[in-house]
């Protein structure tokens, strides 16, 4: 037998063919796709129609104290862009930190429309000698102080910006110090040397209690302990509150009564 060779080869699709019109028809698909996600996502049926507000703590406000939900919304008021889809979470988040007594805000989506905000306020420590406000964590920040004094007058602080985290720290050490003595601290301030200056009060009268310089750890504290022991002879001897008290030497404390008359004690060696 004899096989005929005239015949025409058959047409035969060559792989690669097959594959680039697949991979047109899914990137047609995928066209189509996002071109339908982004008419969905722009109708204004995603847009935010409510914005939730609250705090972080157990109460059904959050036990906000110097925000409220009309204030938010009063700040984010013609400054939200985008819908559910297209809001930038981050952005919205910086704008309420800036607005007064804000410290942290955090900030979600709730299905379809609803933007849920979750702040947590500053709590004031004390007035900063500029006029900003230092908070309990050390955090200076810009408020109305007769806000914060709604309970009574504020401690009163100063010093570089950067000793603020010591001051806040520093300020609770030393009321607990003062305590027992019945003092309580009116004001604390730090020099650009870093020497320490406290105001404690007793009823109506004042005193100033020079600490000095922080050079080695835990000295202040141990200066102010010196002072809390000499307190009542101080008292005593004087017939009285002090109007200064130095504990920046080497063999003791010093003491100047309100006239400054005289002094408890004259110290014999230089104050550090």
């Amino acid at each position: 037998m004899s096989t005929a060779r005239g015949d025409a080869n058959p047409v035969r699709f060559v792989p690669w063919m097959n594959a680039a019109a697949l991979l047109c028809a899914l990137i047609a698909a995928a066209l189509l796709l996002t071109a339908a996600a982004r008419w969905i996502a722009q109708r204004p049926a995603f847009d935010f129609k409510l914005i939730e507000v609250r705090g972080t703590g157990e109460t059904d406000d959050g036990d906000l104290r110097h925000v409220t939900a009309a204030s938010i919304r009063a700040a984010l008021a013609g400054r939200l862009r985008g819908n559910y889809f297209t809001m930038r979470l981050d952005e919205v988040r910086r704008q309420l930190e800036a607005v007064p007594w804000v410290a942290q805000a955090s900030v979600r989506r709730v299905w379809p429309d609803r933007l849920s905000v979750t702040l947590r306020e500053h709590r004031a420590l004390g007035a900063w000698a500029d006029g900003r406000l230092l908070s309990d964590a050390g955090v200076l920040f810009v408020a109305n102080v007769a806000e914060a004094e709604v309970s009574g007058p504020l401690p009163e602080f100063a010093g570089p910006d950067d000793a603020a985290r010591s001051v806040a720290a520093r300020y609770r050490d030393f009321a607990a110090q003062l305590a027992p003595i019945a003092l309580t601290v009116d004001g604390v301030e730090v020099s650009d040397r870093r020497s320490w200056s406290v105001v404690a009060r007793a009823d109506d009268a004042t005193t100033r209690i020079e600490l000095g310089r922080d050079d080695t750890p835990d000295v202040v504290q141990r200066r102010m302990a010196d002072v809390v022991t000499a307190y009542p002879l101080m008292m005593v001897r004087i017939g009285g509150m002090p109007e200064r008290i130095d504990a920046r030497y080497a063999n003791g404390v010093a003491a100047a009564p309100a006239r400054k008359e005289t002094s408890q004690r004259a110290p014999t060696s230089p104050p550090r």
